[in-house]
């Protein structure tokens, strides 16, 4: 969820010197860039292209609506704004435009009449559906351009303006996702013009951006527009992946109040926020219980019935029903996912004591399960199988805080995905767990120079080169660059033939086989090892299914 924004203000293209690649699409003609690759790959990059009209005005609370074309030619060479957004990750003060809907795309060569066009991943950037971007400053090409594929990174609302709902036609919500569906079309309509293949997209994301790779799955807004999806980090049965019910309104209400909107009536307090400074309704402190806790208070939703509904019911009723786009799937954790949401407890320690004090309280804020009735029992469980009958906790308790946070907010999520995915998809499911633990990491961010664990969203590095700017004391090892290679090769295979491992070589000595069983069969990602396992985590997977949790509650008997 975390790991995203920091490098979009520090970090430039490294242009090359040559004639600027011009694109005409269905809307008009595009100037872009070039860049190198890390290895020196000279590619075509068009940054900034609107695909939407602003959602200010009356279209803010709305679903968006498809971009006009221009006259003459449109300046690609340029990253445009983030949406509004506090960086809770820096504790940053609230930034962005709300004109932010663009996309960016990223090609080996403008294609001819007789090219071959080239498989596309589109990448949903992460950020607990609160900050985030798709800008190239985060997400850079330099990476998987040296593979044959077109890649497309893109803005979507959020917070507030992307999230926000009242349960009715006053503001239905999930105009982030709604977003993502815009650009999905966009891209079916003119990736060709790239040397892109609109018959073979798959979607890929990390955290929230894996959530939302995966809620395409069911919606109808995006049938036809991807064959494949990858969701790192996430899936769509995550804890904190779908807003409890009664909980849109009171934020809706608890925000309309802090600007001095009525509440009379939902269109009333909607009509009201239409005119408040965008930047004064992303500001997510306002919800905040802990200072420790990042709170979500606008999240995706299940709409009120209508033929603009994202999101018509629960996903696992939407499975159950046959009711989604069946493509190959691919998921997976890394080794220390919780590393990052427990990390306060490393440098406060006065954080440590406010736990130990509250824990049944805090634990279920910081875990995304207060709304729940057995809150407490649930507590008294995960303190019992994770840290035992203790009173105090210690710094010692650390690796034991990390296991807790990554199981309830990330492995549960992943276990009930697969099995639903094994019960009702007929296409594949691959899933892994990445435990490369390299002489950098995201966990540097809760303390420099110190390494806790394979922490959420590692593998990005491995993806996209974040680490120049993320982590500039990083310095890329062999190893490194080994794992990016196999990283790079397993994702691109999926996009190209739906398999990430096709066939087997130096590189990639292990055939990665799908889910067979419950038991979760996967692949292991380490630089010396890929290795099948036959259970994934089996005696935290097996605490985790039978803890009384809404989300279990709504599949138990299903699954």
């Amino acid at each position: 969820m975390y790991i995203l924004t920091l490098c979009f203000l520090c970090y430039s293209l490294m242009s090359v010197n040559s004639e600027n690649p011009r694109v005409t699409i269905n809307d008009g003609e595009l100037e872009g860039t070039m860049m190198k690759t890390k290895n020196g790959r000279e590619i075509n990059v068009f940054l900034g292209i609107p695909y939407a009209e602003p959602p200010i005005g009356k279209l803010r609370f709305k679903s968006p609506v498809p971009r006009k074309p221009w006259k003459g030619t449109l300046d690609a060479t340029k990253s445009h704004t983030i949406c509004p957004q506090r960086i809770f990750f820096i504790d940053s003060e609230v930034m962005g435009n709300e004109n932010c809907l663009y996309l960016n795309v990223y090609a080996p060569k403008i294609p001819s009449a007789n090219s071959k066009l080239l498989p596309v991943m589109v990448f949903i950037h992460g950020g607990g559906f609160l900050f985030g971007t798709g800008r190239s400053e985060s997400y850079s090409p330099g990476y998987l351009l040296d593979q044959e594929i077109v890649l497309v990174t893109l803005n979507y609302r959020l917070g507030a303006l992307g999230f926000l709902s009242t349960d009715d036609d006053a503001s239905p919500g999930n105009y982030g996702l709604k977003d993502q569906a815009l650009a999905l079309k966009w891209v079916n309509k003119n990736i060709k013009y790239f040397g892109g293949d609109p018959s073979s997209v798959t979607l890929f994301g990390e955290s929230a951006g894996a959530v939302s790779a995966h809620y395409h799955i069911f919606s109808p807004m995006s049938k036809g527009l991807f064959h494949g999806v990858i969701s790192q980090s996430g899936t769509v049965f995550n804890i904190w992946a779908v807003i409890p019910e009664g909980r849109n309104i009171k934020s809706a209400k608890k925000l309309a109040e802090s600007v001095g909107c009525s509440t009379t009536t939902n269109m009333e307090m909607v009509e009201c926020l239409r005119n408040v400074d965008a930047l004064k309704l992303v500001d997510e402190r306002l919800f905040s219980v802990w200072n420790e806790v990042l709170p979500l208070p606008f999240r995706p939703t299940v709409e009120p019935p209508s033929q603009d509904a994202f999101l018509a019911d629960y996903p696992a009723k939407l499975f159950e029903a046959k009711k989604f786009n069946d493509v190959p799937f691919m998921t997976g954790i890394t080794k220390d996912e919780g590393l990052l949401t427990s990390s306060v407890f490393v440098n406060k320690p006065e954080s440590l004591e406010k736990l130990s004090k509250n824990f049944n309280n805090m634990t279920a804020f910081s875990l995304w399960y207060d709304h729940v009735d057995d809150s407490n029992k649930i507590s008294e469980q995960l303190q019992t199988f994770y840290l035992g009958d203790k009173g105090s906790l210690t710094i010692d308790d650390f690796p034991n805080l990390i296991k807790m946070h990554s199981d309830v907010t990330f492995t549960r999520g992943l276990d009930q995905s697969v099995r639903m995915h094994l019960r009702e998809s007929k296409k594949p499911i691959f899933t892994y767990l990445f435990a490369y633990q390299s002489e950098s990491s995201f966990s540097e961010l809760i303390n420099p120079g110190k390494i806790y664990g394979v922490s959420h969203g590692d593998e990005l590095l491995y993806l996209f080169p974040m680490g120049d700017t993320m982590l500039p004391h990083r310095k890329e090892t062999d190893t490194d660059k080994k794992v990016m290679k196999l990283m790079t090769s397993y994702w691109t295979n999926f996009a190209k033939t739906g398999n990430p491992t096709p066939t087997t070589d130096d590189l990639i000595t292990a055939k990665w086989e799908p889910v067979q069983s419950d038991k979760l069969e996967h692949l292991l990602i380490d630089a010396e090892i890929q290795e099948m396992k036959d259970e994934l985590l089996p005696d935290r997977v097996k605490f985790c299914r039978q803890l009384p949790l809404e989300q279990n509650k709504v599949q138990r008997d299903e699954l």
